[in-house]
């Protein structure tokens, strides 16, 4: 099965096993288990002759309701294709001699800076929950001596592993010549986000840009739409490099209705919070496995030494019904490591099963 660096191939999945997207439970991706806002597919049904102009091309309407959601002025808000577009605009538009990145993490940073022609210096964080070590010399080195990008994923994909606001802005303010990419694409997902999420500050503070994902939570992922936030000189500068019509009109719609139904809102981190708390108790279990605590809606767990590697669990999962993500191409893990999303009790129990079996026999042979 080819590797495009990402989870959620269904399709590709699809292709290579000879079976339809109705018959595989897809824990690769990362999304909302609850899907898109109820009302959602009316909202946009109402809209849809709108398709036959141009979209909005400054997508104000979203950009307004987002600046009002979070308490923003606009100039500090940037719409985009995802946030994924952001990965790739910031190193375009402000061009660091130097980037650095955490492994293991989401792979698009380093090829983000690598297309711009940016160094890029790799920490591989040691431990058993791999958590950021934000003192590390490379950082001050490369803070202080001249133009650096620093891409922190926060909570971080695959591990799950958070940061504390305070320590992603006391580093803000000890290197100030560095910039600081906050991909905040899952923290809709974590309890007491308002402790780790520096989107209140980006805007104010210079050196931070905050990326968020409108995807992942709101349960659409196939519309692409996400945004940032940073001081307004920033996001001059990355709008003047953006290109024009990257969020289509149905996206625009999705977005603003998103936005006005808490309810689902609620009611989704309600879900996920429980149903994390039961898988990762559920995995626990499962002679073979060490899951990491989950502070997200996906848990990265290790396979024992003498169990299967991961692309082994993955194909014999597959013919389960069941797609899980390989994550050996993750840098600082290895082949023995995977990532389950948090889904529905039904699905997550059918998981646990499957697993158990897959690993009860491995063990016999």
């Amino acid at each position: 099965m080819t590797d495009s660096g990402h989870g959620g191939n269904i399709a590709q999945v699809c292709a290579a096993h000879g079976l339809r997207p109705n018959e595989i439970i897809d824990f690769s991706a990362n999304i909302n288990p609850l899907g898109y806002p109820p009302d959602l597919p009316d909202k946009i049904l109402k809209e849809f002759q709108a398709v036959l102009h141009y979209p909005d091309i400054d997508a104000s309407f979203l950009r307004s309701a987002i600046a009002s959601n979070i308490l923003h002025g606009e100039e500090t808000i940037l719409i985009g294709n995802g946030s994924t577009e952001f990965i790739y605009l910031a190193p375009r538009a402000l061009r660091p001699a130097t980037g650095i990145i955490f492994e293991p993490t989401y792979s698009d940073y380093a090829r983000a800076l690598r297309n711009t022609g940016a160094g890029v210096k790799e920490i591989v964080c040691k431990g058993d929950t791999f958590e950021c070590d934000l003192g590390h010399p490379v950082l001050n080195s490369a803070g202080i001596d001249g133009n650096a990008m620093l891409y922190l994923c926060n909570p971080n994909n695959p591990t799950g592993t958070l940061i504390k606001k305070e320590d992603i802005l006391s580093l803000a303010e000890r290197l100030p010549t560095m910039y600081i990419v906050v991909d905040e694409a899952f923290m809709d997902f974590v309890d007491k986000a308002e402790n780790f999420s520096v989107l209140p500050d980006a805007g104010r503070v210079k050196n931070i840009i905050a990326l968020r994902s409108m995807t992942k939570f709101y349960g659409f992922p196939g519309l692409r739409l996400g945004y940032m936030a940073a001081h307004q000189e920033v996001i001059e500068r990355i709008e003047s490099l953006k290109e024009p019509w990257t969020i289509n009109t149905l996206a625009q719609v999705a977005g603003i209705a998103a936005l006005k139904d808490r309810h689902h809102m609620d009611r989704s981190r309600e879900f996920v919070s429980a149903e994390r708390v039961f898988l990762y108790r559920q995995l626990s279990a499962i002679d073979g496995l060490t899951p990491l605590r989950p502070s997200v809606n996906f848990i990265l767990a290790k396979i024992t030494d003498d169990g299967p590697t991961a692309r082994e669990l993955q194909e014999s999962l597959i013919g389960m019904g069941i797609l899980i993500r390989d994550c050996a191409n993750f840098k600082g893990l290895g082949d023995k490591y995977f990532r389950v999303a948090v889904r529905g009790r039904e699905e997550n129990l059918q998981l646990v099963s499957c697993l158990e079996t897959v690993l009860k026999g491995s063990a016999v042979r």
